[in-house]
Order: C-alpha cells, then structure tokens, then sequence
C-alpha cells in the first residue's frame, strides 16, 4: 500500500467535528468530537470541509489523540522551523503547537476535576515545550542509515562544511528511547524487560557528493536494578537492588543490543572507589557471569585519570579500545545505495548520569572515525591525519557535540551538560568550571523539588500512565487537593529557610559598623536558620517533590 505524507493541512473546526484537509490531496480525515471517531473521506464524497462560518487553522502535522480528565485531546503541531536536509529531504523542528479539547466546555466537571485536568494539561506542556522535537516527512529520523539501508521503504545538528576543497553534509542525530524514560533520579539502572534508563543513540553522518557514512554509538544506564532516589543530599548514594535478578535482566538486555547493533564495546567511566564502587564492580562481575564473547568490558575512572583538569590523559582510554573500534568500521554507501561496509558493532558508553563524562568520550571516539573517514575517502591531503584545529570543520563538529550533549542533558537532568567547555574548546577552563557549579547547583534544586511533576509529565505524555475517563469522580485521581495543600507547605518551608539565610548573608555584608544590635540580629537569624534547617534535614524525604502518576517510584 502506497502510503502519502502531507506536511501543510487545513484543520476546520466545527462544533461536532475536527477536519483535516492537505493541500494537494482529494482525500481528508474527520474525527468526530463525540467519540474520536476517525474516518477518510474524498471530496467527491457528501461530507466535505466546510467552506464558511467555522475556524480554519493551518497545521503541519498531527503527533495524536490523549485523554485528560475534561475527555479527549488533539495534539497539533502549528509552527515548524527548517533545520536542514538528509538525502535531500528536509528535516524540520517543531516549533509551536497546540491541545485542542473535543470537549469545548468544562461545565461536565466538578471543582477539583477542573483542577486536576488543568495540572494534566501542564504535564503535557511540559514535555512539548522541551527543547527539541525534530521530524521529517521524508526521512525516517528514527532509524540509523544502516538499518533504512537493511530495509527500504532527536537531537539533529546538520552542518554543510568545506574541507581541502570538499564540499560537505556532517550531521550529528541523537535518538532517545522512550523505554524505561524518565528523570535523572528517578528513573535509573534497567527494568525487568532489559531496558535501561537514558538510552540514546548517536549517529554521525557524512555525505559526499559520491558517499553516505554512518558511525553510531550509544550511551545508556548501568544495566543492573540499582536506585539513587534524592533526600536533599546533594549526591545520594547509589545503591544496588537486592533480590533482584540482575544476571537475567543485563543478559536480556544485551542480547537486543547484539541483535540490534552486532559487538559492543562496554565503556564504564564511573569511579572506582567512594559511592559509585558497587555498581562498578557488579556490572563488571555479571558481564563476566554472563560470559558473551561479543561483549568487551571497559572500565575506566574518568575522575581519577582525568584529574586537576587532566584531560589529555584520556588518550589513554583512546589506545585500550582502538583495536576494537577499527574492528566495528563505519556503515559506507554510495550516492546510489550500493553497499560497501557496514558497521559490525557500537561503543556503549556510561558514567553514573550517562550525561557529562559519557558525552566527552563519544566525542573522541567519532572524532577519531571521522577523520579516518575523511583520510579513507582521500578528502585529507597525502600525509594529513587530524582536522585542522583552526578549521571551520573543527569548530562546528566540537559546537555540535557541545550542543547535543547540552540538549541530552536538558531533557534527562533539567540542565545543560557538564564540562562541555573541554567539548567545546579542547581544554578546561576556570570559567567552564563555574559554568558547572551552577548546573549542579540547578540540577540539585530541580532534582529535589521539581522532577516529580517532570517523571509525571514524562509518563502520562508516553503513555505509560493513561487517564481513564471518570477519574476524579468515580474514584480518586492520583492528583489530590490534599496533595496540593502539601505541597504549599513544602514550598512555604523551603521558602522560610531561603529567606533566613538571605537575611543572615544581608546583615552579614551590611556597611554600617559592627555593633551589640547586629550582633543580635546575626545571632537570631543564625538561629532560626538552623532550626529550620535541622526540621528541613530530619523530614528531607518528605520535601522532595515525588512522582504521583505511578505507586513503582
């Protein structure tokens, strides 16, 4: 069946019904606002789009249909900004887009359901309004080069290069899994199906006027059940599920990944002594108990080798695994599709977030296949190895790495990356340093009292959590005013304290002389402060914001 895509709609809005009409087609959809219906009709048929006296809107696409509390909800994208192309089709941002109620009224709800559907509708804005949503029309962004090429028929960073005279497409795409999805604390380690928490695929694209070549890699959790749930402690200590099966799960889910991708490389860049030990040493111990010839473990401590800004000593790390990445290859086609390697196996590459150090190393690994890529290619000139570090290709490849890893990080652990500076420049820097104290000091904030509603978000927009249709009324909505009244005492708690320490820090600095008074004032404030502080640390677990969606968090 020969399946059309439309990218410019007309969306008419009746009081009974929804129609969906492409520009350049003689068919259209309707959906019925009464019970979501959905049916294909032509123009020849006797229900047509109406011509006068209704809304018309123009869309670029529809991403589905949700159910909230108020009913049923189309989700439309309205704006999109053009990013670039891939094998000449284009690749597009969403950048607007809309909840269109079936339902125009509220009246059918009491209070708290109005309540309640209103939180509801935050969630999904919440996901929506995260940077970036990409989509192509033509292109099927979801899948690498190789597997399109295997059977015919998102973070995107494309980039039109000039290298030794040649003319350039480099294109950097990250595909996130929406398995086992979630925040940077309360979705860790791996489920009982085998998948794993922040699973991302990295694809870097080169394209010729001759040549396609694809290198993936990927970065995902620890694969075994382990949980670090935050307690206002600014790390908490990872700890390993017990009575778990981490030995059938790990296996499971390495078995996708060779069937998926052929031999894996397992980087670990966690530490090998203090908190994150225990996870070192069992996913090094159930990699052996497993026993996979096609699995290669790795273990490197980032912190340790790298330390007092050693960056440079991550060549080290770059010559244990160059071997085995001279064995994965590239995926290599020509401008008409014939087929002269393919890539037999990825780097999966971890640290505890699978964020900062992960993206460091991934940058160096690509790095070092392109530039083989572009010596095999003969783009380099006779004796060149390295791209020039003053070259405008230098440049943008470091900024794209930067900006995805930046974009990962946003959508996993509310910030950008860390340590991006060396991404970026090739070195650390002082003020790469400070940049980094005030993410972690975000991340700790956002981390504690507002990924809750973000796990919350994240599950109903997936679909892991479905609002059935009398929530509210015929029984309890997980989202309770009783909830709500909590929450206004943790914020009015939390509030107090910051303005103690405000005050203490204010009289602190004052310019006026020391006196008895000040001190008094200093005394006072001091006090209170740590009174509301040893109440704020003695019921810590009752301040963090929780998921409320789902009872496994």
């Amino acid at each position: 069946m020969d399946v059309r895509i439309f990218d410019d709609m007309n969306f008419y809005i009746t009081p009974d019904r929804f129609f969906i009409e492409p520009s350049e087609s003689e068919q259209f959809v309707i959906i019925e606002r009464l019970n979501g219906a959905i049916s294909l009709h032509t123009l020849e048929s006797k229900e047509r789009p109406p011509i006068h006296g209704y809304e018309l809107r123009k869309i670029c696409g529809v991403l589905g249909i949700v159910r909230l509390i108020s009913g049923l909800h189309l989700v439309v994208v309205t704006h999109r900004i053009f990013v670039g192309l891939i094998n000449n089709e284009p690749i597009w941002q969403m950048a607007g887009y809309d909840l269109i109620p079936f339902t125009p009224s509220l009246t059918h709800l009491s209070e708290g359901q109005k309540d309640q559907n209103e939180i509801y509708l935050s969630m999904m804005r919440q996901v929506l309004d995260t940077p970036f949503f990409y989509f192509s029309y033509g292109y099927d962004l979801t899948n690498t080069m190789q597997r399109i090429g295997s059977n015919p028929g998102v973070v995107v960073s494309i980039n039109d290069v000039k290298v030794n005279g040649h003319v350039l497409s480099w294109i950097l795409i990250s595909r996130r899994s929406v398995q086992h999805a979630g925040t940077r604390l309360f979705c860790r380690g791996i489920n009982s199906d085998g998948e794993v928490a922040n699973f991302v695929e990295t694809e870097q694209i080169l394209i010729t006027a001759q040549d396609r070549v694809s290198f993936v890699q990927t970065r995902g959790s620890i694969p075994l059940f382990w949980h670090q749930t935050p307690n206002l402690q600014y790390k908490p200590r990872p700890q390993l599920l017990v009575g778990r099966d981490h030995l059938i799960a790990c296996s499971r889910h390495f078995d996708e990944q060779c069937k998926q991708y052929g031999a894996q490389g397992l980087i670990n860049l966690i530490d090998h002594k203090g908190a994150e030990e225990v996870l070192e040493k069992a996913y090094e111990a159930t990699i052996s108990a497993i026993g996979n010839p096609s699995l290669k473990y790795v273990s490197f401590d980032f912190h340790k080798e790298c330390k007092k800004m050693r960056y440079d000593r991550l060549s080290l790390l770059m010559k244990r695994i160059a071997h085995q990445q001279d064995s994965f290859g590239v995926y290599h086609t020509n401008h008409v599709g014939q087929v002269y390697f393919v890539q037999k196996g990825v780097f999966r590459t971890n640290c505890i977030d699978c964020l900062d150090r992960t993206n460091v190393v991934q940058s160096l690994i690509a790095k070092r296949s392109l530039e083989q890529t572009l010596e095999r290619l003969g783009i380099f000139k006779f004796g060149e190895k390295h791209i020039d570090p003053d070259s405008q290709f230098e440049a943008v490849f470091k900024a794209a790495w930067a900006d995805n890893a930046d974009l990962i990080s946003l959508q996993y652990s509310g910030t950008g990356a860390l340590k991006t500076d060396f991404t970026r420049t090739g070195k650390r820097t002082f003020k790469g340093l400070l940049r980094d104290g005030l993410n972690s000091l975000t991340r700790y904030i956002k981390n504690n009292f507002t990924d809750g509603f973000r796990q919350d978000s994240i599950e109903l927009f997936l679909g892991m959590y479905r609002v059935r249709e009398g929530e509210g009324l015929d029984f309890p909505s997980p989202l309770s005013v009783s909830d709500a009244n909590v929450d206004w005492r943790k914020r009015m708690i939390l509030a107090t304290l910051l303005f103690e320490i405000a005050m203490f820090f204010v009289i602190m600095v004052s310019p006026y002389e020391f006196s008895y008074k000040t001190g008094v004032l200093l005394l006072g404030w001091g006090v209170m402060v740590i009174v509301t502080e040893r109440f704020f640390v003695k019921n810590r677990k009752d301040f963090v914001d929780r998921p409320k969606l789902l009872s496994k968090k």
